[in-house]
């Protein structure tokens, strides 16, 4: 069996050099354009002994100019990023499947998505179909969990069977959980600024053309100026995308293991990857906007023709990496929509933590009202605080904690494009439980507000440290019905969700250990670890899921 804890861990690695090498070659280029400009503006000259002498003035200015003009460029464009990730998947011509869908199609990928959320212990992201990509290909955008997206083509959703989609959909899941959206964006703006180099490199040419034979015959420097720009701006760019393809190809190995590492399937990703393979076309984006996207897809979105310029590993190195045993061949293009409804349900994978979902068994009349952005607001409203002002709803009141937990997360994509009064009237409704003594449903509550409200209102962070512990005290005096300190909490749920999901780690073995410490987890226990992992987006440990549907 491969070790994917290694290949995990090789690829951590071996982004944090990259992005370093990014971040000094950013500011080598800076420095470059910083100087040869001086220089031909007479910030840098050489004594008759040979020495350099340095005007620091407009040394200083070309500084201050060039980099804000390139932190201008790169903000206007992380701001038109900004939005979330609905903004990349409608500039590739997605189309957000509704949360409610009867379509066969579109039930097919909402289905295997809020699988995997689950089993994620995350909200459901928003979902889009790219209707006229007919090659295979996914994507996740987006800047934190409350504006991801995860996009398919129509061409994935026709090919892989269910057990591939789910594969697939894990992938993308990885690269939330990972943080690899936010490194992505933050690497497009970067390049973008950049560019600007280059950009302003070509207008300087393009006026000096302009310019009259007698300026030129004065010692006109704007042509040099322009030249020099040109020039570094390119190299720039060309070595920003070498070392932003190498990111991404690392964060796609990553994502491979961690896909296999949640479902348990290596041969469901392998088979996805040698689909992609098996056609002329493979994964390829045909929309004209998938050259700044490029790196953001499951697999290859365009030819590339220097390899170091790729934005992922070769398929049979990425597929070797996942099942060795593969002898290399690709097989026969195949169609899962041509299945029956009982060969689809007969390939779904069996792993415990895929099948959460299921496991809840959830009536069929509660999901379709969690779905539906008209019934979603005032089923959790009746759910989380109709107990609380005495009112009777029998059905809702025999829910297990694992059930409530699992319908809001369901009832996140209904409740964002719920219509805005119906919205803020249930966070209104929920405030109640601001200050309940019920943690687990004050962990509800927060983590509806984080995903409906502005996240300007939990900025506010305490220490590392202190935040560790709060999390810890609270677990243990809730689990021996003491009272707590919801407002130390809230910080520390802050504090802890802004950590890299390394950091998190120990935090989340931490709680394991406490509600362990006795041999034995009990229902509240389960409940409370379930929610705390959900608000600070980690998934549950292995540790956790055992009876977890109870």
């Amino acid at each position: 069996m491969v070790n994917f804890f290694e290949h995990q861990q090789q690829a951590k690695r071996n982004t944090g050099l990259l992005v370093v090498l990014f971040l000094v070659a950013f500011t080598l280029i800076i420095g470059l354009v910083a100087v040869v400009t001086a220089a031909i503006f007479g910030g840098i000259a050489v004594q008759q002994n040979g020495e350099y002498q340095f005007s620091w003035q407009p040394i200083a200015w070309v500084v201050v100019i060039v980099g804000g003009g390139i932190l201008i460029a790169m903000l206007v464009k992380w701001l038109s990023l900004k939005p979330g990730g609905h903004v990349v998947a409608e500039s590739l011509g997605g189309v957000r499947i509704e949360p409610n869908s009867t379509d066969p199609l579109e039930r097919r990928i909402l289905n295997v998505v809020e699988e995997m959320a689950i089993a994620a212990n995350m909200p459901v992201p928003a979902v889009y179909l790219l209707p006229n990509e007919a090659n295979i290909n996914a994507f996740a955008a987006g800047y934190e969990s409350k504006d991801a997206v995860i996009g398919l083509t129509r061409g994935a959703v026709e090919t892989f069977s269910r057990e591939q989609l789910q594969a697939v959909v894990a992938h993308e899941f990885s690269h939330i959980l990972n943080g690899d959206m936010r490194l992505n964006i933050r690497l497009i703006a970067a390049l973008a600024g950049i560019l600007l180099i280059a950009h302003v490199g070509r207008i300087f040419l393009q006026s000096a053309r302009f310019s009259s034979s007698r300026r030129r015959g004065n010692g006109n420097a704007l042509p040099l100026v322009g030249l020099a720009l040109f020039i570094i701006g390119y190299i720039g760019v060309f070595f920003g995308n070498i070392i932003k393809a190498a990111v991404s190809r690392q964060r796609e190995y990553l994502a491979d293991a961690a896909a296999v590492q949640f479902t348990r399937n290596p041969e469901a990703l392998s088979g996805a990857l040698q689909q992609i393979g098996a056609r002329e076309y493979g994964s390829k984006i045909a929309h004209t906007n998938a050259d700044e996207t490029a790196h953001l897809f499951f697999g290859q979105a365009l030819s590339s023709w220097f390899t170091l310029m790729a934005t992922h590993p070769p398929l049979d190195q990425r597929i070797k990496r996942i099942q060795p045993s593969w002898n290399g061949r690709y097989p026969k293009p195949s169609k899962a929509m041509v299945q029956s409804t009982a060969e689809q349900q007969a390939s779904q994978p069996q792993p415990s933590a895929l099948n959460r979902l299921a496991m809840l068994a959830l009536p069929a009349l509660l999901l379709e009202r969690v779905r539906s952005p008209k019934q979603a607001p005032q089923f959790i409203r009746d759910m989380m605080v109709g107990q609380l002002l005495g009112e009777n709803h029998p059905q809702l009141s025999e829910l297990s904690a694992a059930q409530q937990l699992a319908l809001v997360e369901l009832a996140i994509p209904a409740l964002r494009v719920a219509g805005d009064s119906d919205r803020l009237a249930l966070l209104k409704d929920l405030e109640q439980l601001e200050q309940s003594d019920d943690l687990f449903h004050w962990c509800l509550y927060q983590l509806l507000a984080r995903q409906l409200t502005e996240s300007k209102r939990f900025k506010e962070k305490i220490d590392n440290a202190e935040a560790f512990a709060a999390t810890v005290v609270a677990l243990k005096r809730a689990e021996q019905q003491q009272s707590l300190n919801l407002k130390q909490l809230e910080l520390a749920l802050n504090t802890c969700k802004s950590w890299s999901p390394k950091a998190k780690q120990p935090l989340v073995q931490k709680w394991v250990e406490t509600v362990t410490s006795d041999q034995h987890i009990s229902e509240t226990e389960r409940k409370l670890v379930a929610t705390l992992c959900a608000c600070i987006e980690e998934p549950l440990p292995d540790e956790m899921l055992t009876n977890s549907a109870s």
